[in-house]
């Protein structure tokens, strides 16, 4: 009976392919996701008490020893070879994505990876070789019925941060070292150097400091590769000292501005710096639940005060923007289940008290997994459900107190007055994916094997609230404000991974997404109701994402 209800769903799966892609490449973060849920199924053999809130290469490598080596020590620890394929018909749909650009057309990552352990030396050498195709996107001309669009648009958002929808206009062909390091591990800690991408949080699709959106920037790591015990409980930390690239594009928005340079700000092309720490706290009292908190800041480096002098590492002169937030992760591996969420603020430290002033800037995640096992647990459903919220949700954050009518400050998530390339490495985003004053809520389902998975995703997105508030809520002349001019994103996918055989991964996925009123623009075509989409100024993008991974010592088991 199991077997045919799962025959009849895939058939039917197939069947509304109109039905978001997060699952499709097979990098480690997304593989730590198999980990996670077989923690959930109460594997008490490999008995994983990794936190999750700590995401990277060389944890995934970790757990992986665990499971599948039994903790037999071997010089050669892991091989892989990877291929990742993507296309967008229109839209430059790329996220959680590493190394990829936000780009229309194909685009190719190869990688290779070699793990090899020498006593206490960790060398991974795992290089990334990107090509894309780089199709020129449809010209964007902003609201042509408002002759201070691009002056908005670039002073609220795009003068304060450097994400791009697009690259240039020729195809980009890159090297990079990907998610290499070298370093020193014990049976606790590890620190060296490395490139890899890192992923401080709960979430599944969005999270506050760090996720793999942009790729890796080059930094030094200090981190547990197993949760310490302590006489409270277990302790996992991470701290990174890091350099990020800025981006030798241009804004591919520029021509908004009708040639009015003064309108562009000049952005430090100096060297930025990044420093971040996460600290995570298992009480030894209530084994699944998860405690972390974590602070992240970026400043440039060649900074010096009135006399001249260079500002030290620790300077309470230090001009910076600061990132920080609590999490937590309760997992109830009896219920084979789990809740979690984060909350955090942007341009300070997140310690408790700022969470009561009087207007913070809050952004949250919260999500929920539940698996439902089938076959004594051979196989399950796992359903999970995320939101996230970085519109602000007090207007005087948006608005100068006193005079609306000359804009706002520069004050939603990941933007900044100070380093105007805002919270980027090389012009993507290195937290949540959906951007400065965005929502979302998604849901996935999917049956689970191992490491094959067949599932259904739906997912919402509305693009930068605080931005179309600014624009069109029109609050100083007490006139009513335009409410059909959202930019929401409908995504809806169906995507694959299956393991035929022991070490082989593939993975596909086909998304569409319907982009409502893209980049907040309603042109009207005569047809369409006021609070009704329009032709004009709504597009729909089929984007196909295909990857392939031998993965050594993975098997079907």
């Amino acid at each position: 009976m199991v077997k045919k209800i799962f025959i009849y769903s895939i058939l039917f799966m197939f069947c509304i392919i109109q039905v978001n892609a997060q699952h499709t490449f097979l990098d480690e973060i997304q593989l730590m996701d198999q980990q996670r849920s077989r923690q959930l199924l109460k594997d008490t053999e490999n008995n994983i008490s990794n936190s999750f809130l700590i995401r990277n290469s060389y944890l995934f490598q970790s757990i992986q020893d665990n499971i599948e080596k039994k903790k037999k020590k071997r010089f050669v620890s892991d091989f892989h070879v990877g291929y990742d394929f993507q296309n967008n018909t229109l839209l430059p749909q790329s996220w959680n994505d590493g190394l990829m650009y936000p780009a229309r057309g194909w685009q190719e990552r190869f990688t290779v990876g070699l793990n090899l352990r020498v006593g206490i030396l960790d060398i991974n050498m795992q290089p990334e070789w990107l090509k894309a195709q780089n199709i020129p996107q449809e010209p964007y001309y902003g609201n042509t019925n408002d002759g201070n669009w691009g002056a908005k648009y670039f002073g609220y958002v795009a003068n304060h941060i450097s994400n791009f929808r697009q690259f240039g206009n020729s195809q980009i062909d890159t090297f990079s070292i990907g998610q290499s390091r070298i370093g020193i591990n014990t049976n606790y800690i590890a620190l060296g150097v490395s490139n890899q991408n890192i992923w401080w949080g709960p979430g599944k699709r969005n999270s506050v400091v760090f996720t793999n959106n942009a790729g890796g920037f080059k930094h030094m790591y200090l981190h547990t590769n197993n949760p310490l015990p302590t006489p409270i409980g277990n302790i996992e930390l991470a701290a990174v000292i890091g350099v990020l690239d800025t981006t030798r594009y241009t804004d591919p928005d520029l021509g908004l501005l009708s040639g009015w340079k003064d309108g562009i700000a000049i952005k430090n092309p100096s060297q930025r710096n990044i420093n971040a720490i996460t600290l995570n706290w298992n009480p030894k009292w209530i084994p699944g639940l998860y405690l972390g908190y974590a602070y992240s800041r970026q400043y440039y480096k060649d900074q010096v005060n009135q006399a001249g002098d260079t500002l030290r590492f620790f300077s309470k002169d230090l001009v910076k923007t600061e990132i920080g937030s609590f999490m937590f992760r309760f997992a109830l591996p009896k219920d084979h289940a789990e809740f979690y969420g984060e909350i955090g603020i942007p341009n300070k430290a997140a310690w408790p008290w700022k969470f009561f002033e009087s207007n913070p800037q809050t952004a949250f995640i919260f999500g929920a997994s539940k698996l439902f096992l089938l076959n004594k647990g051979k196989s399950y459903f796992n359903l999970n459900v995320e939101f996230a919220q970085f519109q602000l949700m007090d207007p005087r954050n948006i608005y100068y107190l006193g005079a609306p009518w000359v804009g706002g400050p520069p004050n939603s998530w990941y933007v900044s007055p100070i380093i105007k390339q805002g919270y980027t490495n090389n012009g993507q985003i290195m937290g949540a994916s959906i951007g400065p004053g965005s929502n979302s809520q998604s849901i996935n389902f999917s049956w689970n094997r191992g490491y094959n998975k067949i599932g259904l995703s739906a997912e919402r997105i509305v693009h930068n609230n605080d931005f179309y508030y600014l624009v069109y809520l029109r609050p100083h002349d007490a006139q009513y404000g335009y409410y059909n001019r959202y930019w929401v994103d409908v995504n809806t996918s169906i995507y694959m991974q299956l393991m035929p055989i022991d070490n082989i991964l593939i993975a596909a996925s086909f998304m569409n997404t319907n982009a409502l009123n893209y980049m907040w623009i309603r042109n009207e075509d005569g047809k369409s109701a006021y609070d009704e989409p329009s032709s004009l100024t709504d597009k729909f993008n089929v984007q196909f994402k295909f990857s392939v991974k031998y993965l050594l010592h993975a098997s079907i088991k």
